[in-house]
Parts: C-alpha cells; structure tokens; sequence
C-alpha cells in the first residue's frame, strides 16, 4: 500500500472566489494545481503520486520555471504540516525544546498549537477551515445576490469549477473551500504557517513573558490592602522586630510582603538606612556604591531570611520608620488603632533624600533622588508566581529567529550612516560631473571671499580632526563620546542629544562655519548583498566600499601630504591665479584645511595611476579610505560630494570575540539560567523599558562602545600622534556641552539588576550581537512609534520588515521562499538530508511508487533552494562585475572624449573588484545557524540518460479525477 500523504485539505482565508479557483484560470499550469489535488469529494488528497502527476504535467523534466515550482510545491507543503500535526501520533511529538534553539515549545505542544489553528472541518472563525468556510459562504451569497437565480444554479457554477469532483453540493462547496486553501494568498495553509511561526499581525510573537504590574497608587495602595489582610495577625514586638519575616509566616504572608518589597524598589531599598530613628542590623551598602534595583523573584530568595519586621515594616511605613519602639501590637490592631499608617500617604511620605543609599540615583523618568519618595522608584514590578503567557510584541519567538537569523546570514546586512560634503552646498550653481572628473576643483566655489574661504578650509580641517580622525586633535579628545556612551563622537552630529550641532567646534562653527556645507545622513534601509545601486540609499561605490572594508583587516590609510598645489594638480584650469591670490598666503588651520581637502580628494579620485601616485606594486587603489578604523569610518567621492560613511555599530560587527557556541554546549551548561532566569530578566526589562521616559530608551538599548580610559587633561590627550597635524593652539575651540554624556551619567544611575545594559538582555537569545543590535534597535522603533518620539530614535532601519518580507507568498518568492523548508529541515534534525526531511511527509520508496521520478523532484527541490540561498551573492558578485565594466567604459569614452592630459589625468577610472571568497570567510554574520553540520545530500543517484529525458516518466496512474 503506497504511504496516503495525508493533505487533506480545506483551508481558508479572504479573498474573492473567483480570484482564486484555479480551474477557471487561463494559465494551463495553474488548471493542473488544483485538479489533481482536490479529490472527486472536493477534499485534499495529496499522495506522492499526485505530487509527481502535477510535477509531470506541469512543469516537465527540470521544469518550465522552477521558482513558480517552489513557490506552489511549498503550499502544499505547508498542508503536509498542519495535516501531519493533526495526527494523534505525529512526527512532532518527540522533539525537545531543551536542544533545539528554534523551537518556540516543545514538539507535543507545537503540533496541538498547528492542530487548533487547522481547525479541521471547523467552522470557527479562528480556524483556517472556519475562515475557507465563511469566505465560500460568502461567495455564495455573493453569487446568488448577483445572478438572481436559486442553489442549482450555483451548484452548476461549480461543477463547471470542479468538473471532476462527483458528489453533491457538499462536495463542490468542500472543493471550493479546499482550492482556497491551497491558494489563496492570506489564508492559505502557507500563509497562516507564515503568520504562526513567522510574522504576523505584530512583529514578534515571543510568548514567554511573565505578568508584572504598574506600579502607581492603586497599585500600592491595593498590595498595601492584601498586606494587611495576609498579616493582620502577626504580632509585632521587641521580639519579634528582630525576626526574619519568614519566621511563623505562611507562603500567602510571604508572598504579600514580597510584592510590596518588589512594588516599592526592590531588596536594596530594603537593606539598609542611615536614618537616626532606629537601629539597622543590615549592613548598609550605601557608601560608593549606586543604588541597584534588585527584584525578588520567589519566595525561596536568601534575601528573605535576613529581611527583618523592623527593615520591612520601616520601609512600608514613614510613620513606623520614625517611631518602631513605641508601636506594639498585631498588625491588624497598629493599622486600626492610627489611620495614618500603612496607607499609601504613609508610603509616599519616605523621602529618598533621607537616606544615603539613593545618593545620584536616577529613576525611570530620570529624575533625581533628590525629588523622588518611596513610591517612585520603579514603574514595574514583577508578579510573583505568574505564568508564562504574557506576550511581548518586540521579542522575537525562536522561530522568529530562525528567519532573522538566516535573513542575517545570507543577506548579510550592515547599517550605516553618513556625513557629506555636498556639491550643491559648496557651490548651488555648479553641477559637478564625477563621470568626467574627480578634483579639488570641485569642493572649491572661486567666488567666495578670501574670508570666507578661510572660513571653510578652517572649519572642514577643525571638523575633520575633532569628528572623522582617530586621533582626535588635543583639544578635543577628552571629550570622546564612545567612552561613555553608545555613540561615537562622529555621530553626535545627526543622532542623539547633541544633533544638528557640532558641540565640540563651538557655537561659531554650528552658526556659520563649516556645518553649512555638510549633509547628515541617517540611512533608514540596511546594505544588503543584493541591495539594488538604483533605487537610491547606496551607489555602487558605497556598497562596494563598505563590503570590501569589512571583509578586509583594515588598515587607517595615510592621506597624501602634497603642500604644493597648481592648476594641474587640483584642474582649476583657468581659475589657479584667481584662488591663490586669496589662499597663496594664508598660514594655519585654513592652510591645513586646504591640504587635507585637496589630498583626500585627490587619493580618492580612482585616477589612471602613475609614479606620483602608484600604490604597492601589482595593487590597484581602493577608490575608498578607512580614515577611522576604531569607529568603523570610510570616505569615498559619489554624485553627490564626498562622503564620510560610518558602518553603525561597527564595534560589535568587528568583535572576533563573537563566536557562536554551538547550541547543544550553551543549553547544557546554561539551560537553567536561560529558560527561567533570563527568560524572567527579560520580560521585566521590556516592561521597565516600556515605561522609561522615551528619550532614554535608545541609549538604554546601546550601551557604551569602549571602556577605555582617555585623559581628561588637555595637555595629554591625544599625545603621541602623528596622523594629522594638531590644531593650533591659537584657534582651539572650546568644545560645548556634551549633552549625551550628560544623559548618559543618569542612566547609569538608573540601577536596574541588569546594570542598564538591555541591549543584552532584550532578544539575549541571538548570539551575534551585532545582529541583536540590529534586531532591537528595531525594538526601540515599536516603543518610539509617535511623529514627537521618534526624534529621538538613533536609528531608522527595520530589520524585521526585511526579514518578514521574505516570507511573502507572491509568486517571486524572493531569496528566504524555502523558509518553511529549511526550518521544518531544522527542526526534525535533518540535517540537509532533504530526501530524509522530504521521506517525513512523502513516500519515498516502496511498492507503486517511483522512486527515480521521486529523487528527480527532490533534487529540483535541493537545486532551487541552493539557488535561492546563494542568489544575495551571486547578485552581489555579477552586479560587482558590471559596475566595474562600466568603468572602464566610462574612463574610454571620457579619456576619447577629453583633449588634454590634465584633464584626462581626473578622469576616474579604478572600480572595486571583492572576491567571492572574502565574503563567504568572513566570521562578521554567523549565527546559531552556522553550528549546523548541513549535507545536503542526494542518496539515490539518477543517470544521465535520466537527466536526458525529455519528462519525468511517471509509471504510476494518474487517480480517479485526475487532470483531464
């Protein structure tokens, strides 16, 4: 008996009938998708001898177009899955979450979770069956209210539909639903898989969370209520005073106290006092050390046994805490016998000032100690004992993940931003053409005054060495940003609190100086492999540029040091006499200016190399410099002038230090701790950070960039560098107020347990921090969603629309189309085996079944999915290819087209050439999925006369039904 695969389907989704019923198409391919998959019934019923039937007379030997293959053999696949799930006993059942780092549950749950979703012959409005259901019912109404005519009528429509299909209208209306299943592009079996293990409605589906309430003072004053009924007996005396409160204490007394204690800031605002009123027996922590909110987390906590009545009630009680000695009696009685005590008022009436241990603390809302009262020292608080099901819509489930990870892996983004020197700013009436020429011409208007030209080669040289070097002139370095907070210098010109200034050149620079000509540019798309050059963000020698850059062990370059400057030398052809009867003579920063803007333009202008400006012999010049290798910036000339790229987050990307470990050694030794501890720190840092005054999120979510120490004495900073020349001492500006460091220092006094580095905590699960870094600065955008907050987002890029967007189930299916796939592969342990993987839902072998016809589909499968899993670089390399063709047809035609030799010596005519392998070696985007041993192997081995024939030969009958 061949194996029946069991796709019986009927799913549903929204879409308009006659959009989607296969058979009333024109396309011949699409006739023969649904005919031979609905049955004589209007059920599924899909065999390995239907799938090969639709494979045969489809698409023929290798196929008429493979990605339309894949893109209806993966619909069917995704029936395959929920059809198998539904089972009693599935495929499923055995699979552990406990190995298995895409897992969202383990495999018993995960198949119950597909099998309610499935809904089979439901007629639920939160099944796929209910929702086919509802939509044929509508079609129907829909075509009786328009053909004016009775229930045969609409029977006989759909025997035109589904001419094969025997039964009565039952079974036509089941064949109506089953098509749609199959097909339609919202409610299909793929789309719904898309939506359960993907991305839905929300961008995360991370389930795990646990409950926490906010704190405010209904909150308090109710913890404060069930308190008192839980305690109302305890006695409280000289004795007991001195007790731990676990002491005669029932888990509900303990659990009330521990909610409180979490409510009002944790176990070290219940430490310790230096107020007079009353011994403390706890050692005080207060001295040096930043108060650290702390939460408790069960009622088994250490904390809790040394946590006495006295520390307790004084830190629930302002009343208490200024009188313990004289107050004797049950708690039921002291709160009956004085309406001031253990009442919200009593609470709020502790002053943080009071006591040293809040000294510089900083709340949520990063306010100082100094105004706060016990009240408003956390605006969450974990609820003891909850369950894990409380969703938070900016985690990602480790199915998520899957599709993060291999988006991150194969596309290999890199987000960056941008400082330019632009044209139009330089000069609003010039129309630089970098196809004809590359000079120091061009970033010079003639027309300005010898002032204001001064002004400008001044302030470029002043920025240049303050912003983009590495070795900051000595003026500035002790005011390095990257040493205390999430930013570098370089980008606190266009993010964070100091944008659209440049604090560190003073107020003249940000008024009329060089910051008239400079463009900011925060780039909201990420670079990817196969980003298209033509659509805008990223020209083919920014993406060139930064690829080789990353995938090279860069070097800062040495900017030429030319001080001799002619018409020649920088094409100011007619116009040198003019320009150097006002800048022949000046001395200092505008004469440095001048020399570093004419080499830098020079260097990087992709000349026809000679003996002044060769490089190692048998090299080519990059048409790039690194300038910073530390901060990850990059200069090149486009269109639009000269650019100064910064590759964001550039310090996790180049961290070698960020080598995975592999799944099964992290889960053994860190198992207990990550899927409770963490899972737990996580879900409390999201709410805290839910409830944090918006400004502060992005810094909490990127934490510092260096822990280096950089002097704080002008005179040494900066000392020993010989890369730039340093700014006269005469000129040197006095740099502004650095407003990020300023809010840095109160967010590391904010004190979370985490140390308010969430960028850890948030999403830990991803172990390339560079990807969590691109992940969940998307986070922060779900939390600044407003016009008003998101102004103080640092970055604009969405990683997660990237990655969602390969899931789509148009026809170009895109690069992630085998998503379903290669995580199904993942998750049943596969291991690429895709014979294995595709034996687990189709007979493979056996009696009736054709085995070479078989192997044939599969390695048409295996093929297409190579090919899609390689097509971000094969794009990334023909494109490369073409870029670099097309200049060197450009330098012909300008070189033919141009008269003379200076002219001709400006002509840019170095591209970029990046070698297949340098990408494919790089360690910069591995992930968990790089741990996986894939083979992808074909076991059954076809001849070649197999490959020669012109079909498929299929010896099995084609079922009752079939196409006709």
């Amino acid at each position: 008996m061949k194996k029946l695969l069991s796709l019986i389907g009927a799913f549903t989704l929204t879409a308009s009938a006659t959009s989607v019923l296969i058979s009333c198409s024109n396309d011949k391919d699409d006739d023969k998708y649904g005919n031979i998959f609905i049955n004589d019934d209007g059920d599924f019923k899909i065999t390995t001898e239907d799938l090969l039937n639709w494979y045969n007379e489809t698409y023929g030997r290798l196929g008429k177009d493979p990605q339309k293959f894949l893109v209806q053999f993966y619909n069917i696949f995704a029936v395959a899955i929920y059809e198998e799930a539904s089972k009693e006993n599935n495929i499923f059942q055995g699979i552990s979450s406990e190995n298995n780092p895409y897992m969202n549950e383990d495999g018993k749950a995960f198949a119950e979770s597909l099998k309610t979703q499935y809904g089979k012959e439901s007629k639920a409005s939160n099944t796929i069956y209910g929702r086919a259901n509802t939509e044929m019912e509508r079609a129907r109404k829909e075509y009786l209210d328009n053909k004016k005519q009775g229930t045969k009528a609409w029977v006989k429509y759909l025997k035109g539909q589904f001419p094969w299909v025997t039964g009565d209208q039952a079974a036509l209306e089941n064949a109506w639903i089953s098509n749609y299943i199959l097909t339609d592009s919202t409610n299909s079996a793929y789309a719904n898989l898309s939506k359960a293990l993907g991305f839905g409605a929300t961008e995360s589906t991370w389930a795990k969370g646990y409950s926490s309430i906010e704190v405010n003072r209904t909150t308090i004053s109710n913890l404060l209520s069930v308190f008192l009924t839980q305690n109302g007996n305890v006695e409280i005396n000289d004795t007991t005073l001195k007790q731990s409160i676990t002491e005669g204490t029932t888990e509900a007394q303990q659990v009330s106290i521990i909610n409180l204690v979490n409510a009002l800031g944790g176990k070290n605002a219940f430490k310790s006092s230096n107020s007079s009123n009353y011994d403390e027996t706890t050692k005080s922590e207060s001295t040096g050390t930043t108060f650290k909110i702390e939460f408790i987390e069960n009622t088994n906590d250490d904390f809790l046994n040394t946590l006495t009545w006295r520390t307790f009630l004084s830190g629930i009680s302002n009343f208490f805490a200024n009188s313990p000695s004289s107050i004797n009696g049950t708690i039921s009685q002291i709160s009956s016998s004085n309406n001031n005590i253990f009442k919200y008022s009593d609470v709020e009436s502790i002053r943080l000032a009071d006591n040293n241990i809040y000294k510089d603390f900083y709340n949520y809302n990063a306010r100082s100690s100094r105004e706060l009262n016990k009240t408003q020292i956390v605006s969450v608080a974990p609820v003891l004992n909850s369950s894990k099901d409380n969703q938070k819509n900016n985690i990602l489930s480790n199915s998520q993940k899957f599709l993060v990870d291999n988006y991150f892996e194969t596309k290999k983004p890199v987000a960056t931003s941008e400082i330019v020197l632009e044209f139009s700013k330089i000069n609003s009436t010039a129309t630089p053409d970098i196809n004809k020429e590359i000079s120091p011409a061009q970033f010079v208007n003639n027309a300005n005054t010898q002032t204001e030209l001064i002004n400008y080669f001044e302030g470029f040289y002043q920025f240049y060495n303050a912003y983009v070097s590495s070795e900051s002139a000595s003026s500035y370095a002790n005011a390095e940003t990257s040493t205390s907070t999430g930013l570098t210098d370089f980008e606190t010109f266009y993010r964070g609190s100091n944008k659209n200034n440049l604090w560190k050149l003073g107020q003249n620079q940000t008024d009329t100086g060089i910051i008239n000509f400079l463009t900011a540019k925060n780039n909201e798309k990420l670079l990817t492999l196969d980003y298209d050059t033509t659509t805008g963000t990223y020209s083919n020698i920014a993406k060139y540029s930064v690829y080789d850059f990353l995938s090279s062990n860069p070097e800062e370059d040495v900017i030429s040091t030319n001080d001799k400057w002619n018409a020649d030398s920088t094409n100011m052809i007619g116009e040198w006499a003019i320009f150097n009867n006002k800048m022949g003579e000046v001395k200092g920063d505008a004469k440095e200016g001048m020399n570093l803007l004419f080499n830098l333009v020079n260097d990087l202008g992709r000349h026809a190399e000679d003996d002044a400006n060769s490089t190692k012999e048998g090299e080519t010049a990059k048409p790039y410099k690194v300038l910073n290798a530390k901060d990850g910036i990059i200069a090149f000339i486009d269109t639009d002038g000269l650019h100064f790229m910064k590759i964001d987050g550039y310090s996790l990307l180049k961290n070698q230090d960020n080598e995975v470990i592999p799944e099964g050694e992290a889960l053994v030794a860190e198992k207990n701790e990550t899927s409770v501890d963490k899972d737990k720190q996580q879900s409390i840092a999201y709410d805290l950070l839910s409830k944090t005054n918006k400004e502060f999120i992005p810094y909490l979510l990127n934490p510092k960039l260096s822990s280096s120490d950089i002097s704080t004495e002008t005179g040494n900073a900066g000392a020993g560098s010989d890369k730039i020349n340093k700014i006269d001492e005469s000129t040197a500006i006095k740099p502004g107020i650095n407003n990020d460091i300023y809010r840095q220092n109160i967010i590391d006094n904010m004190g979370t347990e985490f140390g308010n580095d969430y960028s850890k905590i948030i999403n830990y699960s991803i172990t390339n921090d560079y990807e969590r870094f691109l992940v969940n600065n998307t986070v922060a955008k779900g939390f600044l969603s407003t016009d008003e907050d998101k102004t103080n987002l640092f970055y604009n890029f969405d990683i997660l629309a990237d990655a969602k967007a390969t899931t789509s189930t148009t026809e170009n299916f895109g690069l992630l189309s085998q998503w379903l796939w290669t995580y199904l592969d993942e998750i049943l342990g596969t291991n690429g085996d895709y014979a294995q993987l595709f034996g687990k839902f189709f007979e493979i072998e056996g009696e009736d079944v054709d085995t070479k016809a078989v192997y044939e589909l599969i390695k048409v499968i295996t093929t297409e999915q190579e090919t899609l899993s390689a097509a971000p670089l094969t794009s990334f390399t023909l494109e490369n290819n073409n870029w670099n063709q097309s200049v060197e047809d450009n330098y012909e035609k300008q070189h033919k087209d141009l008269k003379t030799e200076t002219a001709r010596s400006f002509i840019p005519k170095n591209g970029l050439e990046i070698s297949y392998s340098s990408i494919v070696q790089s360690q910069h985007w591995k992930t968990d999925l790089s741990t996986k041993s894939k083979f992808n192997r074909l076991n059954y081995i076809i001849s070649d006369k197999w490959f020669n024939d012109e079909v498929i030969i299929n010896v099995l009958n084609k079922h009752e039904g079939g196409v006709k």
